[in-house]
């Protein structure tokens, strides 16, 4: 009714990811560890999937072979 098609929070997920990183730092200073977070935890496996990180592997892998220096002989 006003001539906007979009609205935005810029701020809300920041709140939301601030508030978790709030419980966990609670949690690790409760318990010496994050065992108790672990099921709110994101596993590796859908942050990997969530970001495409095969497709930046598949590109580092076109662009450049990694070289370990070695020492000259003397």
């Amino acid at each position: 009714a006003m001539g906007y098609r979009l609205v935005i929070w810029p701020v809300s997920s920041l709140r939301v990811a601030n508030k978790a990183q709030e419980m966990l730092y609670a949690t690790l200073a409760r318990d010496g560890s994050t065992q108790a977070m672990v099921g709110e935890m994101q596993t590796r496996a859908e942050l990997y999937d969530l970001i495409g990180l095969k497709t930046f592997e598949a590109l580092d892998a076109s662009i450049v072979a990694t070289v370990v220096p070695t020492l000259a002989a003397e």
